[in-house]
């Protein structure tokens, strides 16, 4: 790769990241200096810090990992365990058997004392401790996808998981309507818990059956001209893992990249008081 095109991506790369941190910066303090050794499989990925200015919480920082075919964040509280960075090799005396220390113990939900996901290791999620030097965290490659609660990263029916309310509407069939909402559109509120979808009167209807449907419950008008919600409206799913907002998503919302060995990732740590990227490092991905 020539210089020029190096030089290129690096600024691309720095974009997309600020556009991640991007409105998450409460203070103009300088983010602290970092660095880790980054050890990235197909299966997992292991960030140990050999160096740092200041201790830093772990609830302080977001992991951006980048390639070509896309962008995951990890964020603490959000991602904790089965799927999330969680800090390894900690003794705990507390904890029975001392906490969890070994790798595949991280993406284990079972009820032994010594996994990841028992109530006794809660201060060692991601989001609940304070890394410091050679404070190493892992996580398994469910890390890096959009897994929903059934482990499905796309709803049936759809080809992608991500919609504005406008997409819903305007290119949605009944067919796919049909299987995330069933009958239950209406003009009466449903409350504002995220699976529910609020529409404003004189939004478009792209599907015809879709402008029948609302036009026999008396919520649009089927016209030569084009059909449009006559009322603002609400439907309401029961499968949470859809979450309607001004963006609606099925699943975590924060992206996915999948990996092969031999691929190039590049693997950002986000410092979110500051809005600052504290450590970036591109490595190639090898085989579990």
């Amino acid at each position: 790769m020539s210089q020029a095109l190096q030089r290129e991506v690096t600024i691309i790369i720095a974009a997309v990241i600020s556009g991640f941190a991007g409105g998450l910066v409460t203070s103009q303090e300088p983010a602290p200096s970092a660095s880790f050794d980054v050890s990235l499989t197909d299966k997992s990925i292991d960030l140990t810090v050999r160096s740092l200015s200041e201790p830093i919480r772990s609830k302080d920082i977001m992991i951006v990992l980048s390639n070509a075919g896309g962008t995951r964040k990890v964020v603490p509280g959000y991602h904790t365990v089965p799927f999330g960075f969680n800090i390894m090799e900690q003794v705990r005396t507390d904890a029975a058997g001392g906490g969890f220390k070994d790798g595949h113990n991280v993406s284990s939900l079972t009820d032994k004392t010594t996994q990841a996901a028992h109530e006794n290791n809660t201060v060692q999620w991601f989001g609940n401790y304070t890394l410091q030097t050679g404070s190493r965290m892992s996580a398994s490659d469910n890390a890096f996808k959009d897994v929903c609660k059934d482990n499905r990263s796309i709803p049936d029916g759809f080809t992608r998981a991500t919609f504005t309310k406008k997409e819903i509407i305007g290119t949605w069939t009944f067919a796919q309507w049909d299987s995330v909402f069933g009958d239950t559109a209406t003009e009466n509120s449903l409350g504002s818990d995220p699976t529910v979808l609020k529409l404003n009167s004189g939004t478009e209807i792209g599907d015809a059956d879709l402008a029948d449907y609302l036009t026999g419950k008396g919520l649009a008008t089927n016209e030569s001209t084009g059909a449009k919600l006559t009322k603002d409206i609400s439907a309401k799913t029961t499968d949470t893992n859809w979450a309607f907002g001004q963006t609606c998503v099925y699943g975590d919302g924060y992206g996915g990249i999948s990996l092969s060995p031999g691929d190039r990732v590049t693997v950002t740590i986000v410092h979110t008081p500051s809005g600052q990227t504290m450590f970036m490092k591109t490595v190639t991905v090898k085989e579990a």
